[in-house]
């Protein structure tokens, strides 16, 4: 099996200042299962520190201590693997907005999640704490990660 993280996980994960954050930085760092995101994660993950800056709920130094590790864990040897947006990508995310309900950045990591399934061995679940992605994610037949958190 492949998890298939989102930003709204990996963010927890480093920030851990969410209920879940501890389980799923296990999930991510400490798992048997390789995890995976999208490299539209990177833009969004840092987007996600400014707002956790502005919001007061880190400062400045952690922003950066957050990235730096970012950066380690997303590289070559890091444990989390990074797939890249392709034009099917987007072709594909073309499809899911025309389906369901669904944000465009969200049918983006999603169209990416299923292109990684279809093209391996492996199934691909779904990480998330994002619910309205949840519910497209099992709209356009995608499995979720179902661990000790449900």
């Amino acid at each position: 099996m492949i998890i298939f993280a989102d930003t709204s996980a990996i963010g927890s994960a480093y920030l851990g200042d969410e209920a879940l954050g501890r389980w799923i930085s296990d999930v991510i760092f400490d798992g048997p299962d390789p995890v995976v995101i999208s490299e539209l994660t990177d833009v969004e993950f840092a987007s996600l520190l400014v707002r956790a800056k502005s919001d007061g709920r880190i400062i400045a130094s952690e922003m950066a201590e957050c990235l730096a590790a970012y950066k380690e864990h997303t590289a070559d040897d890091g444990p989390i693997g990074v797939v890249p947006i392709t034009h099917d990508s987007f072709s594909r995310a073309q499809q899911f907005v025309l389906q369901v309900s669904i944000r465009t950045l969200d049918a983006l990591h999603l169209a990416t999640a299923q292109l990684l399934a279809d093209t391996n061995d492996d199934s691909v679940v779904v990480l998330t704490l994002d619910h309205r992605q949840a519910v497209a994610a099992q709209a356009l037949g995608l499995t979720l990660y179902d661990g000790p958190a449900k």
